[in-house]
């Protein structure tokens, strides 16, 4: 741009001067060096040279690859790397390039009416001799920034898209000189970035200096307003540096409008160098800020952990796994999305350069989710450490898996854009059969969990490392404040103990015991007051939680809050019920399955509480929240679980069945003074009603 602006014919003083005079150098004009000692070429035969700067490029290029294939005794002419080469050179001197073809139509006008062309002053602007060479080598080489710019619009608009739908890896590779800069989304700025070159070049073509000044301020203008708000560079520093160097330009054109009608501009000058050298000084503190980071993430990762999970079948897990092994490990950070990640367009760069280990939480349809592919393709690719915790029903991909992927999900063509193909996931696949595994434990509980942690940090920490695990085991003591969760659902058991462990700060300085994770087979200590049942999928079928709940529902102080951890739970209805009373194998005397219906509704008249770690938007902070939440509830008077059963009982009745208690509700919902209907006696189909009640159909019906 620099060079663009010496031709506005400006007058600058020095030292802005020199430093025009030094650029000269970086925008490849032949005419810097002296060959006089060779040829004396005249305007046209110096045109000419400058025309053919492309071409001499491309062909030192093709000479160059052509050497190293013969060094290296290759067989394979890579085309790819040979085009983004050459492609990577025509985007650098773009501006350049176009600005010097353009010379021929750029003229000057003297004071006795005669015009000659401002970079060649010899050359008079009369369409004849030198001029219509010039004019016509010049419109013949013009094709060249014009043809390129066309291709590009077409690659990156057209052809593009329809690459990356058939997961070309390989074109994307060939491309990247255009898009690779830019983060996901935005190829199309590589468009609009080459439009903006061209119109500057265009610049010096406008008849007086305020228009071409106006011109290249009103271009500016534009792109700062389009890289302040749509961000395009992949990287959040690029964005800054651009505009602060945009900023640069347009103060200089500025002082450039005072210089032309000025007569004494020393001092415009002055302050034009003065922008130059802090935008310098900003070029490299971009370069030393890439530098550091680079050596950061070589040396010292900023995850020490990252936890690759399916958030509705491992979130909860991956919760738990987090908070245990940063207490292992104080100082260090595990990723888990829900915490860091903000710009999705990171993610993999947070697994390849920012990850010292990654953790697959292997449930069983991970494999088809393809954020979590595309992370385990970015951790082979980048060779970072790497280990599989695996679910009981989870099988590694066999070649018949691998074959019939792209039909099974075929989103996956979507990570085309992040450079990640067909062929890149299938390696991927045959790659995990060779890393080390360990199987999630049968039962979750807090001492299968301390042991389970403590494997993964072993396999974690480095030889090197100074910050070793500080974990020591403390068996978990029963209180008065048992937490009720389905033992076979692991996914519940680890949100329960998120939610324990969030808990116990909460509820220091009360005078309420400290809650702890109930363990299969154990009864519920008869001197509880305070208890959480964990809602989950299908909970109410297990016969453990079955079993904790009606003895919970004997004990004269226990008092008990519903809390629901996924989102997938679904409140009993009346059909449930009822299915309840024929399934359940809780039919001894003491406790019947009807009473169990009982206990299940006499729980529900408590709000539940809501605790979903799993959640994409549970946070830690989030997460703490609702822990707290939860315990002033807990602090708060409650009536016990035994309380509510027999009010529940005395209202309808001991022996009445379930479909009798609803009836008997919907007997009263009929209107205060009205007759008693005529078919009162008449036998009536229960219809179900959201809230799991039965009603009449023409009760329904009316209300309707």
């Amino acid at each position: 741009m620099l060079t663009v602006v010496k031709r506005f014919g400006i007058g600058w003083r020095e030292p802005f001067e020199s430093v025009l005079v030094s650029v000269q150098v970086l925008s490849f004009d032949v005419a810097m060096f002296s060959v006089s000692c060779v040829t004396q070429p005249g305007p046209v035969g110096l045109f000419t040279l400058r025309a053919l700067m492309i071409p001499m490029l491309a062909f030192v290029a093709l000479v160059v690859h052509i050497c190293y294939l013969l060094f290296t005794r290759s067989k394979t002419f890579q085309m790819s790397n040979l085009l983004r080469t050459i492609g990577s050179i025509v985007l650098v001197i773009f501006i350049i390039l176009f600005s010097m073809l353009l010379a021929p139509y750029q003229c000057n006008e003297h004071p006795n009416g005669k015009m000659t062309l401002k970079r060649y002053k010899t050359v008079f602007c009369n369409g004849a001799d030198d001029h219509l060479a010039m004019i016509l080598i010049g419109g013949f080489a013009c094709l060249m920034p014009i043809i390129f710019l066309v291709v590009v619009t077409w690659t990156v608009m057209l052809e593009l898209p329809r690459r990356m739908a058939r997961s070309d890896t390989q074109f994307l590779a060939a491309c990247g000189f255009l898009i690779k800069r830019f983060r996901p989304g935005m190829e199309m700025a590589s468009v609009f970035f080459l439009i903006r070159n061209a119109c500057v070049a265009l610049c010096p073509l406008v008849s007086d200096t305020p228009g071409q000044l106006l011109m290249m301020s009103i271009i500016l203008y534009v792109n700062s307003m389009m890289v302040a708000f749509f961000q395009p560079w992949r990287f959040l520093i690029c964005n800054l540096l651009d505009n602060v160097l945009l900023g640069g330009m347009m103060v200089i054109l500025n002082l450039g409008s005072v210089a032309v009608q000025e007569s004494v501009p020393e001092e415009t000058s002055t302050v034009a160098v003065l922008f130059l050298v802090l935008m310098g000084f900003c070029i490299l503190g971009t370069i030393c800020h890439g530098a550091y980071k680079h050596l950061q993430q070589k040396y010292r990762k900023q995850f020490r952990y990252f936890l690759c999970h399916q958030k509705n079948a491992a979130g909860s897990m991956a919760r738990l796994l987090k908070m245990e092994i940063e207490k292992r490990l104080p100082g260090t950070k595990t990723f888990i999305d829900s915490d860091d990640l903000t710009d999705l367009t990171r993610l993999f760069s947070y697994v390849g350069q920012d990850t010292q280990n990654f953790l697959v939480l292997c449930s069983p349809d991970i494999l088809t989710r393809q954020w979590c592919v595309g992370e385990m393709v970015t951790a082979r690719a980048n060779g970072v450490n790497t280990m599989l915790l695996t679910w009981p029903r989870f099988l590694l991909p066999d070649e018949s898996f691998i074959a019939k992927y792209p039909m099974m999900v075929p989103d996956i063509t979507e990570l085309t854009k992040y450079g990640i193909g067909l062929g890149d996931v299938q390696d991927s696949f045959r790659w995990l059969a060779t890393v080390p595994q360990q199987s999630l434990p049968e039962q979750i509980s807090p001492t299968s969990t301390h042991f389970m942690v403590s494997s993964l940090v072993s396999f974690g920490q480095s030889r090197h490392s100074k910050n070793q695990s500080r974990g020591t085991y403390q068996s978990e003591f029963d209180t008065n404040f048992p937490v009720l969760v389905d033992p076979g659902n692991s996914e519940a058991v680890a949100a329960a103990m998120v939610l324990a462990s969030l808990l116990k700060p909460a509820l220091l300085g009360t005078n309420l015991p400290l809650p702890f994770i109930q363990l299969g087979g154990v009864k519920v200590p008869q001197e509880a007051t305070r208890s959480l049942l964990i809602c989950s999928s299908g909970c109410f079928k297990s016969e453990q939680l079955q079993t904790w709940l009606l003895q919970a529902s004997r004990l004269p102080k226990c008092c008990m809050i519903p809390v629901i951890t996924q989102d997938a739970f679904e409140m009993p209805s009346g059909a449930f019920f009822m299915e309840l009373q024929t399934t359940s194998k809780l039919t001894d005397g003491e406790f019947p399955a009807k009473f169990g219906v009982k206990v299940i509704k006499a729980l529900f008249q408590e709000i539940a509480v809501v605790f979903t770690p799993e959640s994409y938007a549970s946070t830690h902070q989030d997460l703490q929240l609702r822990a707290k939440q939860a315990a002033s509830r807990l602090i708060a008077n409650l009536q016990p679980l035994e309380q509510k059963v027999s009010k529940l009982q005395s209202r309808f009745g001991e022996q009445s069945s379930v479909e009798e208690i609803w009836r008997a509700r919907s007997s009263m919902m009929v209107t205060k003074g009205s007759e008693e209907p005529e078919d009162c006696n008449k036998e009536l189909t229960p219809t179900e009603y959201s809230d799991g009640a039965y009603f009449p159909r023409d009760v329904v019906s009316e209300a309707l």
